[in-house]
């Protein structure tokens, strides 16, 4: 019995991605109300950067924020998924082990880095499955 529900629901495992799309559309809803367009915020993670020692921090600060945005948009609807995937991984793989990591940030600060983080090598890794512009639906 529990191996014909299990063979069901294998039918619908091209589809399991769309369920973790979502995820970065709810990341992207997240992040344009709370502000990320606005300058003060390029500003205040241009302060973030310049502690950590980045060279030119308001450009990297400005590329970051449009990369994840973008990034966003991108593996949401599905269209070149692995390449949107790459600025993801660095951007958040950059934010665990440059920002969190040193300032001593534990999994409850850190975990929607983290997820975002996997989600990005998962999506690199697999591509963006079967409804997505990559597939043509």
């Amino acid at each position: 019995m529990i191996f014909k529900m299990l063979d069901k629901l294998n039918s619908f495992k091209d589809y399991a991605s769309v369920v973790l799309r979502l995820v970065f559309l709810y990341y992207l809803f997240t992040s344009i109300s709370s502000g990320i367009y606005k300058p003060s915020y390029a500003d205040k993670f241009a302060e973030n950067l310049t502690g950590l020692g980045f060279p030119i921090p308001l450009f990297f600060s400005y590329l970051g924020i449009w990369s994840v945005v973008i990034g966003y948009l991108l593996l949401v609807i599905g269209y070149k998924a692995r390449l949107a995937a790459i600025p993801l991984i660095i951007y958040f793989g950059v934010a665990i082990f440059v920002f969190h990591v040193p300032e001593g940030h534990g999994v409850k600060e850190s975990f929607s880095a983290i997820i975002l983080f996997i989600l990005s090598i998962f999506f690199f890794i697999n591509g963006p499955g079967k409804p997505s512009v990559d597939e043509s639906f």
